[in-house]
């Protein structure tokens, strides 16, 4: 067994940070708050934090992967309903949505917060999708896009998500995914 320096890590002070970023992210936005701002809120060391997290938008993307959960997996039309309000919920959600906006706006100008985004939210759902529906790639991913740019965009305009603005998006991913479109 491979002696760590230092003292084990406790398992709860991860969930204790992830939930001190989402609520401080839901407050304050993306960017004002900053890694401090959680430890404090969090209760823990900023050494505690800074030792655990690369960055701010690492830690953000962990607390946005942790408060997303699972997505339903579609297998048709009428699941994929599903998912799409599942997702609508989610993004209606002021604190998902800080979340996702802040990412988001960080990473246009950071190309490693775009590939972690990429890879640990889009992709996963992505190849479920792919799987799923035997759609390809490209359709997949431009259905992505459709999909999650309609819903931000439509809850920041908007501020909420209705089931016609669902059920219109869904109608809109299904034809891309089966090839109609």
């Amino acid at each position: 067994m491979e002696h760590r320096p230092g003292r084990p890590r406790r398992p709860d002070v991860d969930a204790a940070v992830r939930a001190a970023t989402v609520r401080l992210v839901a407050q304050r936005g993306y960017d004002g708050t900053t890694l401090d701002h959680i430890a404090r809120e969090a209760g823990v060391a900023k050494t505690t934090v800074y030792r655990r997290w690369d960055s701010k938008a690492d830690l953000v993307l962990d607390a946005l992967v942790d408060v997303l959960g699972e997505p339903p997996l579609p297998t048709g039309g009428g699941e994929l309903r599903e998912t799409v309000g599942w997702l609508a919920a989610r993004i209606g959600d002021p604190a998902v949505h800080q979340l996702l906006v802040g990412l988001v706006g960080e990473a246009v100008a950071d190309p490693a917060v775009r590939a972690a985004l990429r890879q640990r939210i889009r992709q996963p759902f992505e190849d479920r999708l792919v799987a799923a529906w035997g759609a390809g790639a490209a359709d997949v991913d431009l259905a992505f896009d459709v999909v999650v740019g309609s819903l931000l965009h439509h809850a920041a305009l908007a501020g909420s998500i209705d089931t016609r603005v669902v059920d219109t998006v869904t109608e809109v991913a299904v034809r891309l995914l089966s090839g109609e479109a």
